[in-house]
Order: structure tokens, then C-alpha cells, then sequence
């Protein structure tokens, strides 16, 4: 079993030791605050308050064995800076360190970070096609500009089989699984014929998503559909 050390437990901190915590990971947590750690002091992870972070402090206490080092130091971001340089310096092979900014991020990789997360930004893309329209029910940016998402199936597909929608040939995108009104996903048969109330998982880049939602397939104004591309623009110029 990985053993993982979350340097700081901050929000982002928290929520990573709760989701190890339900997979009953082997965790050990490092933070200043003793009333932060006394929060968890009935769960099964190995605790140190630590006041001085330094290379040797680190030395001392982190196990030798620890695959992963998560580090959240909040909105001290030279401090976040040093932790990793000290968690490089002791070669841990992963070192997964929120960042605040993008140049804090650049910063971040060039002292050691294996992996830079951007919670706040990473959230927002989450979220902010949901607020525009009832069609896209989640979004998942998975890595460059592929994403997946969570789509209601348009009116127009209404009746017609996937292969005769030739979502991939005119659309660029992949359907993954397919949701029926109050049923549960499951894989979509080339013959499934598309009806009121199905929802899709669909695959692609957000090119093709922005084309699709935009497209004549969707009845033009239907669920802001313009609003989509409008927003889904927005999100990638931001990056």
C-alpha cells in the first residue's frame, strides 16, 4: 500500500485526506495548527504539528517509505515554494503541490513538483458551463483540450439510432455511455435509438463540444445553447 504525507491542510489538503481516508489509505499529516490536527486525532493516520519547516525537519519525520508527498500550505506561497524544494531534495518521487497563481505553478515545477493542481481554476472550469445552460449537466477538463461531458440528448437525435446520427463523422466526439430518463448508464449499442429524456457522456476536445452544442442539432436558442459556445470560448481563452 502507498504511503502518503499531506504537508498542510488547507482546503484542498482536507478534501484529499478525507476522499484517502475513505479508501482507508495509509496517511500521515503534517500541519502547525495542533487544533487542525486534533480534528483527525480519532482517525487512522500517523499526525505531526510541525512549526519550522526545514529540509532536515523533514528529514526527521517524514517515513522513509512515503510514495507521495501532497502539499497545501494555503496562500503562502513561498513557504509552499520551499516545501517542495525540501521534499526534491529528498527524492520523493511524487510531489503534488497546489499552486495559486500560474506563475506560482511555474515556480512550483522548476523547485521539484512532480505535479501542480490548480483547485480554484480546475473548480471553475467545473462549473461555470453548468450556470449557462440546462443542457451540459457536468464538465470534466481531463488534459489539454480534451474534456467530458455530461449532455442531455438533443431533440433532433430523438428517433434515430447512434450510427445514423453519425455523432463521430460529423461531430468529432465519442459517445462513452448513455443515462435513459430514470435509469442508470450503460454502454450505448450502435442500434440504441435515442429518445425524450437520455442523457450522454460524451468524449472529445472542446473544439468539438463548442460545435456540437452550437450546432443544428441543438434547436437554435434551445437551453442557451449559444451560451455554451460563448462560455466554453471564455474558459479556454482564460488558460
Amino acid at each position: 500500500m502507498k504511503q502518503i504525507a499531506i504537508l498542510g491542510l488547507g482546503h484542498f489538503g482536507k478534501s484529499i485526506l478525507d476522499e484517502l481516508l475513505e479508501l482507508n489509505a495509509n496517511v500521515f499529516i503534517i500541519d502547525k495548527d495542533r487544533d487542525v490536527i486534533d480534528t483527525y486525532k480519532d482517525a487512522p493516520v500517523s499526525a505531526v504539528v510541525l512549526d519550522i519547516l526545514t529540509v532536515e525537519t523533514l528529514r526527521k519525520i517524514l517515513p522513509e517509505s512515503i510514495d507521495v508527498v501532497v502539499i497545501d500550505l494555503g496562500g503562502k506561497i513561498e513557504a509552499s515554494v520551499l516545501a517542495v524544494s525540501y521534499c526534491a531534495k529528498l527524492k520523493i518521487k511524487s510531489i503534488i503541490a497546489k499552486a495559486e497563481t500560474d506563475s506560482h505553478g511555474e515556480i512550483l515545477e522548476l523547485v521539484g513538483a512532480t505535479k501542480v493542481v490548480f483547485p480554484n481554476k480546475e473548480a471553475a472550469k467545473r462549473i461555470t458551463p453548468l450556470l449557462f445552460s440546462a443542457l451540459i449537466l457536468s464538465y470534466l477538463p481531463i488534459s489539454g483540450n480534451l474534456v467530458i461531458a455530461e449532455l442531455e440528448i438533443p431533440e433532433s437525435f430523438f428517433g434515430k439510432s447512434l450510427i445514423e446520427t453519425e455523432l463521430r463523422k460529423k461531430y468529432k466526439l465519442n459517445l462513452l455511455s448513455i443515462r435513459p430518463a430514470n435509469g442508470e448508464y450503460a454502454i450505448c449499442e450502435p442500434n440504441y435509438i435515442f429518445k425524450a429524456g437520455d442523457v450522454g457522456l460524451f468524449y472529445g476536445s472542446d473544439d468539438a463540444l463548442q460545435s456540437f452544442t452550437g450546432s443544428a442539432a441543438f434547436k437554435e436558442g434551445a437551453a442557451g445553447s449559444s451560451f455554451i459556445t460563448k462560455i466554453l470560448k471564455s474558459i479556454r481563452g482564460n488558460e
